[in-house]
């Protein structure tokens, strides 16, 4: 019964009179109208402008959040999250925290505990335009290797998502190659209708060639549709993932673009039906009709796809509309004459006949070609700065085809079109000479496959998704998603300006690591690393994002640094042992994250060669030491692991040096609760177990492993003191001085404090514990006030070799 009722539905159309063609044309119109004016972007193939936490990022703790923050709101149902570890296992748990039932820019996922190592967040969203969007998030936590991070690579798309995208991309071709047939049929059956009586037999080759260029191209164009909307509904459905297939298959019809992907099934199944009788039209206005049918179906097309509602809604659709018929005005026309090219009756014309005939269309061409080309550029330009804007030639894959895509037009298409109208077409009219011209087949040909070539490279740029980044679109989502909350909020790294204070970072609600990451590295760049160091310890007693985040935003400083600085030790002579040391180990391990080991005990002894010009100097002692606070962290904390690393170097001074900060990295790490060599029952281990070359820079930072169990009041120092008279005789001295950099960090060098801690030790070696007090303002202040201050606030007898250290220490400077 339904099969009867469709051939008869055929039947009636075919035979249909002329109102009810002008019905079916008014009614296509007002259905595109409608979808047109009803569009949302939130069909628009969408792009990803940021992520919390940021790609590649590495943390001391695992992220309990991940946050995409989209151009175009999304179906927070079609955001699917999988979470892969190193090894290529997937780790349950990620849930979805954004609120369904509305789009949002913003989606977050609650995140399971990661453990340590490096992981892929891998994300993907289908678009109801059916684009699959996808990416992936990678992190590193806790002491990864960054070269490890930086080329991890976890997200592999679906076999069938990439045949359904493959399948999606050819059904796009199709569709614009159907077309260009059925415009070029249209408009050559118009100009024939007017010249059939002045040169029927030239004139009857290009109609014949248009007749079958109709019934193909309409075919064509309704197997183009039905190919794409069923490539388009089935990655919706399979961009919900989770519910029952007949749900997601009814969310794709009804909340996608699935329903005018159907209205564009019917119209162009209704265009197809009509071919044959279009074809055999006798006049004009029915040619017209048809042609308007034709524009309201690219109308329901460009709806349907993210060109067009990327940037806007109703307007974006009708630019994409008027786009893509001047391109078939220009090729459809083009391809009929080739077609008609290669029939037996155009073969079997005279050539003056067959320079007639090319003349002929060329005559009527000429114009509309020139507007269809003045119509490409302005929609073509305003959509390229629209989608791409400042990326245009950031290489991404979008805009490689794009720039392909332009450069095919200016370099082949247009040339050739302006050459074949300066030979046949309206030029030739104006220069009133050489007018009716031999157009040369190959040269049109030429032109036929460069445009065909630019409507290829179309649908592959139709299929990529735009990478347009810039502090403009993030803004407008975030207030768009946040309201007064997001207004006039700094976009941190994603903007040419940093923030003026960390109190705009602290407002963020999106982008926060960036934006610190932007205030601090301007610090840097301004005043030096150590200054940024010194703004982050003191933040980080303020700024609760700061206080938790501490070690990771000096590591990054690190990193900063190096890129700043253009050399590693360079960047190391900067004092960086705030927040456990971070910094140091974002320096060391950007620059020998290349290296395996083998090849960093190679190129270990090179890194500080610059600042040793001046050896010895603290410039060089802190580029060497930083070097044992980072080839640490990258062992692991590997103490007796990083003993053959320093011993590369050859001078036993820059040995020492750089074990002394693998063991001040041991103490730290011992602080933050890391399993290390160190011991609670044993609080000198392990300056009682370590090479004899290395026990003195042991004392020099066990101290303060030992006040750490003790506590840093006077009972605490009383009983370090305690232990220290107990150690090797020759280490007293040693341990004494280091306890005095500790009583001076630990009351702000105050020298009443100074003189009164340092006297709870043995009379013998108490000048040691003031001289380390006293050194340490040097190290920390850069100068000697503060250290002149405390030797003259001791006893006379201890005073000399005070001002003496001072100096030697001030010297180094």
């Amino acid at each position: 019964m339904r099969l009867t009722s469709g051939v008869s539905a055929i039947r009636l159309l075919r035979g249909a009179p002329q109102p009810l063609l002008r019905l079916a044309v008014v009614c296509l119109v007002a259905l595109a109208a409608s979808v047109g004016l009803g569009a949302s972007t939130a069909s628009a193939h969408t792009r990803l402008l940021e992520t919390v936490p940021a790609d590649r990022a590495v943390s001391a703790e695992a992220p309990e959040q991940l946050t995409l923050v989209f151009a175009e709101a999304v179906d927070p149902r079609s955001v699917r999250l999988e979470i892969i570890s190193s090894g290529g296992g997937t780790i349950p748990g990620a849930a979805l925290l954004t609120p369904e039932g509305e789009d949002s820019e913003i989606i977050r996922f609650a995140l399971p505990d990661l453990g340590r190592g490096i992981f892929g967040l891998s994300w993907v969203t289908v678009g109801p335009d059916g684009h699959r969007v996808a990416g992936e998030v990678v992190v590193g936590v806790g002491i990864v290797d960054g070269a490890a991070v930086a080329a991890a690579s976890f997200t592999q798309a679906p076999a069938l998502d990439r045949v359904l995208e493959l399948v999606s991309g050819i059904g796009r071709f199709l569709w614009y190659a159907g077309l260009a047939a059925a415009i070029g049929a249209l408009l050559v059956l118009g100009w024939h209708l007017r010249d059939r009586h002045s040169q029927p037999a030239v004139s009857g080759v290009l109609a014949a060639a248009a007749r079958r260029g109709l019934l193909v191209g309409a075919l064509v164009l309704h197997l183009a549709i039905v190919v794409r909307t069923a490539a388009t509904v089935a990655l919706i459905t399979r961009g919900y993932g989770d519910g029952s297939l007949r749900e997601n298959l009814r969310l794709a019809l009804t909340e996608g673009t699935g329903r005018t992907l159907l209205l564009a099934v019917v119209g162009s199944g209704v265009l197809a039906v009509m071919a044959r009788r279009l074809a055999g039209a006798r006049s004009e206005i029915t040619l017209a009709q048809a042609g308007i049918g034709v524009v309201a179906l690219i109308a329901l097309g460009a709806s349907a796809s993210h060109t067009s509602t990327l940037s806007e809604d109703p307007f974006g659709i009708w630019v994409s509309t008027l786009h893509l018929a001047a391109a078939g005005a220009w090729l459809g026309p083009l391809l009929i004459a080739g077609a008609a090219m290669a029939t037996p009756a155009y073969r079997k014309l005279t050539a003056p006949d067959r320079s007639a005939a090319l003349e002929g269309m060329f005559r009527r061409f000429a114009p509309v070609a020139a507007a269809s080309f003045a119509v490409l550029a302005l929609t073509g330009l305003r959509s390229t700065w629209l989608l791409a804007g400042t990326e245009l030639f950031k290489g991404s894959g979008y805009t490689t085809a794009l720039l392909v895509k332009l450069g095919l037009v200016a370099l082949v298409a247009v040339p050739l079109g302006m050459y074949h109208d300066w030979r046949a077409g309206w030029l030739a009219g104006l220069r009133r000479r050489n007018r009716g011209a031999a157009v040369s087949p190959r040269s049109l040909r030429l032109e036929l496959w460069g445009l065909g070539a630019v409507v290829a490279v179309a649908a592959l740029v139709t299929g990529l998704n735009p990478a347009s980044l810039n502090a403009r679109d993030l803004e407008a989502v975030l207030e768009e998603a946040n309201g007064d909350v997001a207004g006039g909020l700094d976009v941190g790294l994603l903007s040419d300006e940093p923030p003026a204070n960390a109190e705009e970072c602290a407002q963020r609600t999106i982008g926060m690591p960036g934006c610190y990451r932007s205030y601090f590295s301007s610090i840097m760049r301004a005043e030096g690393a150590d200054k940024a160091v010194d703004e982050v310890e003191l933040l980080s007693r303020t700024d609760d994002f700061v206080s938790r985040n501490c070690h990771q935003i000096v590591h990054d400083l690190g990193n900063d640094a190096v890129v700043w600085y253009g050399d590693v030790g360079t960047a190391l002579t900067y004092e960086g042992s705030a927040c456990w040391s971070g910094y140091y180990h974002g320096v060391v391990e950007y620059a020998l994250g290349q290296f395996d080991n083998t090849e960093l005990e190679a190129e270990l002894p090179g890194f500080c060669s610059e600042v040793a010009t001046r050896r010895y100097s603290f410039d060089h002692f802190n580029c060497v030491h930083g070097l044992g606070h980072g080839i640490m962290q990258i062992l692991g904390g590997d103490l007796f692991a990083t003993v053959p690393y320093c011993e590369v170097f050859s001078d036993p001074w820059e040995d020492s040096s750089c074990m002394n900060g693998a063991l001040m990295e041991n103490m730290i790490l011992g602080q933050q609760g890391t399993p290390t060599y160190l011991r609670t029952d044993d609080l000198v281990y392990p300056c009682n177990a370590i090479a004899e070359l290395y026990v003195a820079d042991c004392f020099a930072t066990q101290t303060s492993w030992m006040l750490h169990n003790t506590g840093y009041d006077t009972a605490g120092f009383y009983e370090v003191f305690s232990i220290c008279n107990g150690v090797r005789a020759d280490m007293v001295g040693n341990c004494y001085r280091a306890l005095g950099r500790d009583v001076s960090s630990s009351y702000y060098q105050d020298p009443a404090t100074i003189v009164r801690l340092c006297s709870l030790g043995l009379p013998a070696y108490q000048s040691d514990c003031y001289i380390g007090a006293a050194t340490n303002t040097i190290y920390n202040n850069h100068n000697t006030i503060q250290a002149t201050l405390i030797c003259e606030s001791i006893r006379e007898s201890m005073r000399q070799a005070c001002f003496q250290a001072r100096d030697e220490v001030a010297s180094t400077l």
